[in-house]
């Protein structure tokens, strides 16, 4: 299943996804298939009657990838095999759920072509079997270079996506066990913090009787162990992250372009523009763009990828229009 298997709550009960949400979907899926997947990145700039929801529908599309492959557990084992010392995972058994350093990944004395993972939990030392990793153990996107002490994890804090009901309903749940061990930025969000916190958390779909937010599937905070993005406001002054270039950027408006573009310069680029915004911004991001195409070496490829929402039966909807370049 993928997320074009939701409904739309309405007034008049679940609607099929519209067009142009479904057009936002494949765009998503679009630019994380050619930059994320196949290191062809892009930059594109779209203008719509109006901006609410589009962002968000973009960078679910870039999640929807993530969440649909089923990866094979060859996959998981080498990842667990790369960790470092110092990487931070978290442990859970039954009594708790609590974050752990790495000490080292080696072969098992016990059993012949199995590996054991090796963490500092409290003031022990534990060995976990690689047949019990998928189980046990979640990854973090946190490393450190010093052995750091064992600590419970936060009630405030949901662990991986099991409480995710929409999530649970939409896709299968051993992909999802799987998915956890891969958590890492794959968008950046820019935007105005307190409307797209607030646009995330309004219940708008439905699925097998189980409705869900835009929050569902994407996790850029501290509320979850899992994060597959971030979200930075138009109004910051400086980033005290690092910012991967190979991370695909979505300004939610033309606002956030002009104020935050000096910080994602080399990023793929997906900028949004809605028709109600003021006509200065449209003017000064328009020649900023011609700037930047004029002087470098890029191209066009705004074809493909309408061929490619052609082949996915995305049509264009009536009043967008988009330039893709490379």
């Amino acid at each position: 299943m993928t997320i074009k298997n939701l409904k739309v709550l309405s007034r008049r009960g679940p609607i099929n996804i519209p067009d142009w949400v479904n057009f936002a979907f494949e765009l998503g899926a679009f630019i994380n298939d050619n930059g994320i997947k196949y290191n062809k990145s892009l930059n594109l700039i779209l203008s719509l009657p109006s901006d609410q929801f589009y962002s968000l529908f973009i960078a679910m599309g870039i999640a929807d990838k993530t969440f649909s492959k089923n990866k094979q557990m060859r996959s998981i084992r080498k990842t667990v095999i790369n960790l470092e010392k110092g990487s931070r995972i978290i442990y859970q058994d039954e009594q708790s759920a609590r974050k752990a350093s790495v000490i080292s990944v080696e072969p098992s004395p016990v059993f012949e072509n199995e590996m054991i993972l090796k963490i500092k939990d409290g003031k022990i030392e534990r060995g976990i079997p690689e047949r019990y990793w998928i189980d046990r153990v979640i990854l973090l996107d946190e490393e450190f270079n010093e052995i750091k002490r064992t600590r419970k994890v936060s009630t405030k804090q949901q662990v991986g996506l099991e409480n995710s009901r929409l999530l649970r309903a939409l896709y299968k749940s051993g992909q999802l066990n799987k998915i956890e061990f891969y958590p890492g930025d794959s968008f950046y969000l820019v935007g105005n913090l307190g409307k797209l916190n607030e646009t995330t958390s309004e219940e708008i779909f439905i699925y097998d009787g189980v409705k869900g937010t835009v929050k569902d599937f994407l996790y850029y905070d501290n509320s979850n162990s899992y994060t597959n993005g971030k979200f930075f406001s138009s109004q910051m002054k400086k980033i005290d992250v690092v910012i991967n270039r190979e991370v695909p950027v979505i300004y939610s408006d033309l606002y956030s372009f002009i104020k935050q573009d000096k910080h994602f310069s080399t990023n793929p680029k997906i900028i949004i523009s809605s028709r109600t915004d003021n006509e200065n911004r449209f003017l000064e991001v328009k020649e900023e763009l011609r700037r930047v195409l004029l002087q470098g070496e890029h191209k066009i490829v705004t074809k493909e990828v309408v061929d490619y929402l052609k082949s996915n039966d995305a049509p264009i909807p009536t009043g967008i229009e988009f330039l893709a370049w490379r």
